[in-house]
């Protein structure tokens, strides 16, 4: 009795896909080969025009180049206006003159003849070395910020002292004959 009004429901069989159609999946195949081949080629090209067109920018340019290393020559002859009170020896003539010039050379060849004790030379041309340049000389520097050329100018230094002070090719060329 009980049975009779029970309805049993059966299950539907799953309905199968085209698993075994062959033709059908070469097709999707096919299609999914094609649209993979467009979208790498499109990306191909997208990044050649992008090249190309940041290169017409100038953006591949060489700008920054960096330099060859050459060796270093150090010139004991011509030094700074900062460093003339800092030298090693006790004694020694420091000769400021505009060397880009090449006016006062005869006075630079005797002081180099006649001196016996070393010779340095300041270059007023170069730029390190404009901040000595005055229109006043002081003869009374104790350090190189005080220093204050302003003509052809001789100093004699002793024991990190001013000795002695000429100014002038005149003064200079009567020491040293």
């Amino acid at each position: 009795m009980a049975k009779n009004k029970m309805q049993i429901k059966y299950k539907k069989p799953k309905r199968e896909r085209n698993k075994y159609n062959n033709e059908l999946q070469d097709e999707i195949k096919l299609k999914s080969f094609l649209i993979n081949l467009f979208s790498v080629l499109s990306f191909i090209v997208l990044v050649y025009l992008g090249v190309i067109g940041l290169k017409s920018l100038g953006l591949f340019d060489q700008g920054y180049i960096k330099p060859t290393k050459e060796s270093t020559t150090i010139n004991y002859e011509y030094i700074l206006y900062g460093t003339v009170f800092d030298r090693k020896e006790k004694e020694y003539y420091v000769i400021f003159d505009n060397y880009d010039k090449n006016i006062n050379s005869y006075i630079n060849n005797l002081i180099t003849s006649k001196s016996k004790i070393p010779v340095y030379k300041v270059d007023l041309s170069k730029k390190e070395n404009e901040g000595c340049i005055s229109s006043k000389s002081n003869s009374k520097a104790k350090n190189a910020n005080e220093l204050e050329i302003n003509d052809l100018t001789l100093i004699r230094i002793t024991n990190g002292k001013i000795s002695k002070y000429f100014t002038g090719s005149a003064a200079i060329e009567a020491q040293f004959k």
